[in-house]
């Protein structure tokens, strides 16, 4: 025990007392509540006594100034738990949407009073949903799907419950073994019941309220099923602050059982299956390096650029491959996310020093939003012969991304490849399960919305588009003359 006299204060701006901000995901047990700002729909993403920070998607294009006063209203399942004026601290914008933070002004948060009006509201939601006219704005026939893949879900629990109880005792079945089974049955499965929800859901796209009322439907009554799985709690929750962060990438190209229990892990295993093809596109990158490292005869580096780079699994699977000659090549690694940037670099780094010394990889900490306004830092990095981003344009409103790619291609070198990655506007597209089921929203694209990125590009050779082997991804091509 220490004496009153040793016991220490803190230091620097720490001696400023602040109330404990808390998760939301984790003070509401993984169902936060919504707020309402304006005229749009937020996530509540942490709360203390006297404020609040609240996401929304990219789609939600309110404008706040510092120091304004708006209304809000904290609301779970429609019920307002908790309404007051507030003062915009800090607005955000990023490509994956805004971030809000705000300070109470008349009242405080009195914790125990908001937790059990959250309380009253999810009940009186679940309630309400047994009613058969649940919403009026909800197709039945979607109604329907989502009871047919409750079913479908909990029927496979109900197997695995049932056949690996006991097991540890000498009775019931190897959980491998049940995995395995399960596994076998529930991937084909799972694809019908994928491609009939993308059928459903499209009409509601052209909607807003359809769609709102559709998604909370739909993240009420099928998500919380899935979040047992890994890959579907990270992509709803997205604690990074964004969807898509390099973790939710490295369980994809990793493509391991990951899981509480065997049920858990099957539920990751189907959402694998949906995002199956952000490890494809990877791989179609990685043999376009290989090939224009090989292209470059001259002596002088082959310079090469990923925007978004998240882990760069290609480029350390370049670096670690043992069939792929020493050559020089200079890698830049973009990314906004700190903890992203050093996983690539820890990952690749050692692979220049080991296996590749002709290689050279650095790093660059460069908001999305930094991208998007063309800095100085774009042009420091010189021409390059290849230049690619698969998985951050489908982010952007089509302006915007056309905007990009014609900056990204501005700094390619002659004879340089600009490859830009965008989510296919196919049957089985991820539209269902990421924009219903984890509130991801991205822009679905067809090839000639995609090709018409490229019209006026200066000294351009040749424009083309192919997808990666799941179709789920298109990708834009465009060469330099040179």
């Amino acid at each position: 025990m220490l004496a009153y006299e040793e016991l220490k204060g803190s230091t620097g701006r720490q001696i400023f007392f602040r109330p404990k901000r808390y998760d939301a995901t984790e003070l509401f047990a993984g169902i936060p509540p919504k707020v309402r700002l304006k005229s749009s729909t937020y996530r509540l993403h942490n709360i203390s006594m006297t404020g609040i920070a609240a996401v929304a998607n990219q789609t939600v294009e309110d404008k706040f100034e510092p120091g304004e006063t708006v209304p809000l209203q904290v609301m779970q399942a429609g019920l307002v738990v908790f309404e007051g004026r507030a003062k915009i601290c800090r607005n955000e914008k990023t490509v994956f949407g805004s971030t809000v933070a705000l300070s109470l002004l008349d009242g405080v948060v009195d914790f125990h009073s908001l937790l059990r009006r959250n309380a009253q509201a999810r009940i009186s939601q679940q309630l309400a949903l047994l009613e058969p006219q649940a919403s009026s704005l909800i197709l039945p026939e979607y109604r329907a799907h989502c009871a047919d893949v409750l079913r479908f879900l909990r029927s496979y629990r109900a197997v695995i419950e049932a056949s690996t109880t006991g097991y540890s005792g000498g009775r019931g079945l190897d959980p491998n073994d049940a995995y395995a089974m399960c596994e076998e049955r529930m991937v084909p499965q799972w694809r019908t019941l994928w491609r009939t929800g993308n059928q459903l859901v499209r009409p509601a796209m052209a909607d807003k309220k359809i769609l709102e009322a559709t998604k909370e439907y739909s993240e009420l009554v099928v998500t919380p099923e899935l979040c047992a799985g890994p890959m579907w709690h990270r992509s709803y929750f997205k604690p990074a602050g964004y969807p898509g962060d390099f973790e939710i990438m490295n369980y994809v190209y990793d493509w391991q059982r990951e899981g509480a229990d065997v049920y858990g892990q099957l539920l990751h295993r189907v959402g694998l299956e949906v995002a199956e093809c952000i490890a494809t596109r990877m791989h179609v990158v990685r043999k376009v390096i290989g090939d224009v490292v090989r292209a470059r005869a001259n002596g002088k580096p082959a310079r090469v650029m990923s925007l978004g780079c998240g882990s760069a699994r290609e480029v350390q699977l370049y670096l670690e491959d043992q069939s792929v000659p020493d050559a020089p090549v200079e890698f830049t690694l973009v990314d906004q996310e700190q903890g992203a940037l050093a996983y690539a670099y820890e990952k690749c780094y050692p692979r220049t020093v080991a296996d590749k010394p002709g290689a050279k990889v650095r790093a660059l900490n460069v908001s999305f939003t930094e991208v998007l306004r063309g800095g100085l830092w774009l042009d420091e990095m010189g021409p390059q012969d290849l230049i690619y981003s698969v998985g951050l344009i489908d982010y952007l409103i089509d302006r915007r991304a056309k905007a990009l790619a014609t900056r990204l291609y501005d700094r390619l070198a002659p004879g340089g490849l600009l490859i830009i990655g965008n989510m296919n506007e196919v049957e089985l597209s991820n539209l269902w399960p990421m924009e219903f089921l984890t509130d991801w929203h991205l822009f679905y694209r067809t090839d000639a919305e995609m090709l018409a990125w490229a019209d006026g590009m200066q000294d351009k050779e040749r424009a083309w588009t192919e997808t990666e082997p799941t179709d789920r991804v298109r990708l834009l091509y465009v060469r330099k003359a040179g």
